[in-house]
């Protein structure tokens, strides 16, 4: 299955929402069009089940804001 996760990353001094910065994502390998903002989400193919992708994202010490089934 695939889902859209979306984590919250710590405040980065940084960060303005007025000028956002083009680059790698935080959380993946792909390019972000607001590399240095809190809020990312990324698409992921890893599990069979909801539940599965939240046990594995649980694991990985980052905030999960929302995991949805696309």
């Amino acid at each position: 299955m695939k889902f859209l996760v979306t984590v919250k990353l710590p405040k980065n001094k940084e960060h303005d929402p007025k000028n956002k910065v083009t680059g790698p994502c935080p959380v993946s390998n792909s390019t972000c069009t607001d590399a240095t903002g809190e809020h990312h989400t990324v698409l992921w193919e890893g599990s069979d089940s909801l539940e599965e992708a939240q046990a594995y994202w649980a694991r990985t010490n980052v905030h999960i804001t929302r995991i949805e089934e696309v």
